[in-house]
């Protein structure tokens, strides 16, 4: 009829939302969240296809928790899928639980290590059966974080020691101004996230769900990491100890790679917003980023 509103299409039936949100039509909610301390709260009582198993673990009625940071409940997932729907980087995988009271078909973590945590999964679930972790670097640049700190502490210890190798007193008294610059940057992360970034109850400041865009985010994209390898620099200066030096280019290069990959995910996680972020700051490059800034203003 004319002057009156199309009726709106749901997204979802009414059937399916009850079925799957564990709401029942007496507004009752079926189970709890999933333990956000389950690997405190839990034990590890194996594997399924490399994925950690947390109990407790009772088949077919007691399936416990699947995955280390990505994890879901399947007491409590309901087989919706939804996880696999919103998910951008296709890390499940589903699994046959055949007379499990919720469900008889449940979704495996199966490449979470690839996660790169926009939390759409956690955020969509109906019954809160999903956690995601954040758990920084993996892999090979999680073995070069200690090796790296091992470079910037032995090499300003040789400085003050022994004295710079080279006996370059100018260099060895740049790197301690170096130092002195780039340490605000590294620790920068803790003042800037806390201050801007918003993260869900119990989860650390490192797990926002907001791109944090100023302060030292307002010049390069990646602060930290800049801090970490002008640490390293600094090291290099103070030391001029050749096993140093090769050890904090190495280390240099490493964490420059290592913000490049980082971006894949943070584009995928906040889509358009961080495209137009890296449009307007540069990922390391400070003295541009200073000129773009004021140019801003």
């Amino acid at each position: 009829m004319e002057g009156f509103p199309r009726p709106i299409r749901p997204l979802i039936s009414l059937d399916k939302f009850y079925k799957h949100s564990g709401i029942s039509f007496g507004l009752q909610v079926r189970g709890t969240p999933i333990d956000k301390n389950y690997q405190k709260d839990r034990e590890k009582v194996g594997k399924e296809r490399g994925v950690d198993i947390w109990g407790p673990l009772n088949p077919p009625s007691q399936l416990g928790i699947r995955g280390s940071s990505t994890a879901v409940d399947w007491d409590i997932c309901t087989g919706c899928k939804i996880c696999t729907e919103v998910c951008p980087k296709q890390l499940w995988e589903w699994v046959q639980t055949p007379n499990h009271p919720t469900s008889e078909e449940k979704p495996l973590p199966a490449r979470e290590r690839i996660c790169v945590q926009c939390y759409r999964c956690e955020r969509g679930c109906p019954v809160q059966a999903i956690l995601v972790i954040f758990t920084g670097p993996k892999g090979l640049t999680l073995m070069t974080v200690p090796l790296m700190f091992l470079q910037i502490v032995g090499g300003i210890l040789y400085g003050i020691i022994w004295g710079p190798a080279l006996g370059l007193t100018t260099l060895f008294w740049t790197g301690w101004i170096l130092l002195a610059f780039a340490l605000p940057l590294f620790f920068s992360v803790e003042v800037y996230f806390k201050k801007a970034g918003e993260s869900g109850e119990g989860k650390s400041f490192m797990d926002t769900t907001v791109l944090v865009d100023s302060g030292t985010y307002s010049v390069v994209r990646h602060p930290q990491l800049l801090g970490g390898i002008l640490m390293m620099f600094a090291s290099i200066l103070i030391s001029q100890f050749w096993p140093v030096a090769v050890l904090g280019i190495f280390g240099s290069a490493w964490w420059y790679k290592w913000a490049a990959e980082e971006e894949r995910g943070l584009s995928i996680k906040f889509g358009d917003d961080y495209e137009r972020y890296m449009e307007r700051v540069p990922r390391m490059n400070i003295l541009l980023g200073i000129v773009r800034l004021l140019r801003q203003r």
